[in-house]
């Protein structure tokens, strides 16, 4: 803080200082202030009356061990008085350093807010300034204030700290996860379009809240933001769990889920393992259901010895899968004769079982072209064969004409195709 002179009538005086240097810090919910004053580098205009009511004040918030706490009934008085913006400056700094001393947010949030209305604060400082009085804004719980400073912090280039989070927040905070979800894939779509990196926090965050409050599609535009943004395998496992979780898919696009989820190592749950194996049916695709019960074996799910469901599935896979390589050649075959699609779709679920993805994205090409089925089923897994041979350019133009229930399943594989574009 500083002393100022008493003038003897309204004049400029160089006591106070022309700019207020200051670091903050939020630390357990207090504000930590380290403030010094610069000389005075202009003149400065103060009236007898805030001279007179400001001064007392002022010594004893700047006194070292002084009782700022005594004093602070003054304070309404000494705003009255501040009339232009050198003393609405100096009324500001005054009730900040009277609120660090007596860690008081409310204090502290006026004290900053009183010197952004004076216009003083330097433009460089501004956006931090902002910043500040969000935080106290919203530790107060005055969430609409706290998310209009957040939003000028933002304006004015603050970029530190993550003012992005803290405003998503204040929606949150308010029950209002649309909101903030919105706002949040908003400034996703804004970094993204910049050439930056959608920060995995915002991401995660933004995730558990659509999860929580029952969100389809947001949780899908999340999930695939989330995954090829920041691809790790918790990643895949947090987004393909949630979407398996809300989604109320059929059988057979919940098989093309499992797919993915078991290639990212996304399955950990027994039950996920026992219902991939029943949409897949060991009497079809035994060669893919053998894969696995091996990974659910693997992952602790089943046991080899003493586990009837595991021995029952296992016998019936190993009693299949030569006769479904087998008649591979004869289900083409037929496929390929028949006038619908349907032999198609059977031949390539069995190709694709075989790991024969050339054929199996062959066959489903063959359903959509002779109809028939469900168009939608076929364009899924041939995209997923062609996530399979490397085919990734005509995977995501196979995945963008997916509509209906299966779109998000698609959107997913299609994002795990763009993890696996060189």
């Amino acid at each position: 803080m500083f002393r100022m002179s008493r003038p003897a009538h309204r004049k400029t005086v160089k006591s106070f200082a022309s700019a207020f240097a200051m670091t903050i810090a939020l630390a357990g919910g207090a504000l930590v202030t380290n403030a010094g004053i610069a000389p005075a580098a202009y003149a400065q205009d103060y009236s007898d009356e805030f001279v007179d009511a400001y001064q007392p004040v002022a010594d004893v918030v700047n006194a070292e061990g002084g009782d700022a706490a005594s004093v602070t009934g003054q304070l309404p008085g000494i705003v009255a008085l501040a009339m232009n913006a050198d003393e609405k400056f100096a009324a500001g700094n005054l009730i900040l350093s009277a609120g660090n001393k007596t860690n008081t947010p409310a204090l502290q949030r006026q004290g900053l807010e009183l010197q952004l209305e004076s216009g003083m604060v330097d433009p460089a400082n501004v956006g931090q300034y902002y910043w500040f009085v969000g935080n106290l804004a919203f530790q107060m719980e005055d969430y609409n204030d706290a998310r209009t400073a957040l939003e000028s912090a933002v304006a004015n280039g603050w970029t530190e700290s993550d003012p992005v989070a803290l405003l998503a927040e204040t929606y949150y905070e308010q029950d209002d996860v649309t909101g903030g979800v919105a706002y949040m894939l908003g400034q996703a779509e804004r970094v993204l379009a910049s050439g930056g990196t959608v920060p995995e926090q915002w991401l995660l965050r933004g995730l558990q809240t659509a999860y929580g409050e029952d969100l389809l599609d947001q949780s899908t535009d999340i999930s695939v933001l989330l995954v090829t943004n920041h691809t790790s395998p918790r990643n895949w496992m947090n987004a393909l769990q949630v979407i398996n979780a809300l989604h109320e898919l059929d059988d057979q696009a919940q098989l093309d889920l499992f797919r993915l989820m078991r290639l990212t190592g996304s399955l950990t749950e027994r039950s996920e393992f026992i219902r991939y194996i029943e949409a897949a049916d060991p009497r079809i695709m035994s060669n893919e259901v053998v894969d696995v019960l091996a990974a659910g074996l693997a992952a602790g799910e089943f046991e080899a010895a003493g586990d009837t469901y595991y021995t029952e599935v296992k016998s019936i896979v190993e009693a299949r899968m030569a006769d479904d390589a087998n008649e591979a050649p004869e289900l083409v075959a037929d496929a390929r004769s028949e006038a619908g699609g349907e032999a198609a779709l059977i031949a390539g679920d069995v190709l694709y079982s075989l790991d024969d993805f050339a054929g199996a994205e062959e066959m489903y090409a063959m359903a959509v072209t002779k109809g028939g089925i469900d168009a939608n089923t076929a364009l899924t897994r041939m995209g997923i064969a062609q996530v399979q041979q490397g085919k990734i350019a005509e995977a995501q133009a196979t995945f963008g004409q997916v509509s209906g229930p299966r779109s998000t399943v698609a959107k997913m594989w299609s994002a795990y195709a763009m993890t696996q574009a060189s």
